[in-house]
């Protein structure tokens, strides 16, 4: 019924072991970033189209251009997916990992 005491210092967790498993905030934060330049220059022309239809068309920019911007939203979207993300992070994972077995 009472507190339970811990009377050693190991972790309570289990073993922790010397294999690098997560990224740093900056890292992820470098993924996101990554991720979102390659999306802006893959998608390139579609958002080139966008904008140079909103140019043309200021007020009515939400109707006549919708179907530019419908295409530009799917190329983003596509490039900037979850799954995107995850081959990022597991790529800058796997590079860690392999760094941190050369210089050990």
């Amino acid at each position: 019924m009472g507190k339970t005491v811990q009377t050693s210092l190991e972790n309570p967790f289990g073993e922790r072991k010397a294999d690098v498993h997560a990224l740093t905030r900056a890292e992820e934060e470098a993924c996101y970033k990554d991720l979102k330049a390659k999306a802006l220059k893959h998608c390139q022309v579609e958002i080139k189209d966008f904008v140079e239809c909103s140019k043309e068309h200021n007020v009515t920019v939400m109707w006549t251009c919708r179907s530019k911007l419908k295409i530009m939203n799917n190329c983003l979207n596509t490039q900037t997916s979850r799954e995107e993300l995850d081959k990022l992070k597991l790529a800058k994972l796997a590079a860690k990992r392999s760094n941190k077995e050369t210089t050990a």
